[in-house]
């Protein structure tokens, strides 16, 4: 995969990821049971939203890193890959459900 490439979809991801930060912090709250993602229901359930955001950013923040640093590498081109699509998919559903976005 191209570095061009491979730094479009991690920046792709990044932008969705934060999205999905303060859509969850501004829509979910505290009411975990807003939440669909259950790892994230549990963590709100359990440190609260704001706690739980932090939780998730660290994760992925470390995620990104990993990524930029082993770049060359196969596996990490196809997790990224496959990580963006997935995560997008479960987004933009979202995102209409929200009614923050719609198709004609």
């Amino acid at each position: 995969m191209k570095k061009t490439i491979f730094f479009s979809i991690l920046s792709l991801l990044i932008l969705i990821h934060t999205i999905d930060m303060i859509l969850t912090e501004r829509y979910v709250g505290d009411n975990w049971e807003l939440e669909t993602f259950l790892p994230m229901q549990i963590c709100i359930k359990e440190v609260g939203i704001h706690n739980a955001l932090w939780i998730s950013r660290i994760i992925m923040y470390s995620y990104f890193w990993i990524c930029i640093d082993f770049w060359e590498n196969k596996p990490i081109q196809s997790s990224l890959l496959v990580v963006s699509i997935l995560y997008w998919t479960a987004m933009l559903p979202w995102l209409y459900t929200l009614k923050l976005i719609s198709w004609p």
